[in-house]
């Protein structure tokens, strides 16, 4: 006999660069909260690359997922209405998670509509220099009902969620990206 599953899993990547390489971009370029691309298209490498594998899909997202392929009601995860979240709880994931554990969150929004591949769709999030500057031990991506900006309180719902990932402490003036790439089988 046959068993059939389905499941997402994601690949969180954090590129890290620090005060003087942000300072450095932010001269040569002029813009205030340069993003990843902006560092990489000037050939600026990031001081550290880390990836964590695994997250937990919630019933809120999974419940999303699913009225959306039945053709129901509810916002899409596109670039206006997602945003990257990261956290210092430390709390396992759990089915019922509604919001990250931590007493210290910060959620920063896409930098682009999710990028779609073969059964993959990647989103990428800018934590500039004075955003989601502690310690970071959990990811999630939310869903907001308007347009999303950052900010510490979780949206509509709260798809995906990471937990025990210990990427260290973000300082002020660094700049971080979060790509988080879900992967369905």
């Amino acid at each position: 006999m046959r068993v059939e599953s389905g499941h997402g899993t994601t690949i969180w990547r954090v590129d890290r660069w620090d005060e003087d390489q942000t300072a450095w971009v932010r001269r040569r370029t002029g813009l205030v909260a340069p993003t990843g691309a902006d560092f990489l298209r000037l050939g600026v490498r990031p001081y550290s690359t880390t990836e964590v594998h695994g997250n937990l899909i919630t019933n809120a997202g999974w419940t999303r997922l699913m009225t959306l392929l039945t053709g129901g009601s509810g916002q899409a995860l596109d670039a206006t209405h997602t945003r990257i979240g990261v956290g210092n709880g430390t709390a396992a994931e759990s089915y019922t998670d509604t919001d990250l554990a931590g007493g210290s969150k910060w959620f920063q929004p896409v930098s682009a509509a999710g990028t779609l591949g073969t059964r993959t769709l990647t989103f990428t999030a800018t934590f500039g220099a004075s955003d989601g500057n502690f310690a970071w031990n959990e990811f999630g991506i939310d869903v907001t009902s308007g347009t999303a900006s950052a900010g510490a309180t979780v949206g509509a719902l709260l798809f995906n969620r990471k937990a025990g990932i210990n990427q260290g402490t973000k300082a002020s003036g660094q700049t971080w990206t979060a790509t988080a790439t879900i992967t369905w089988t």
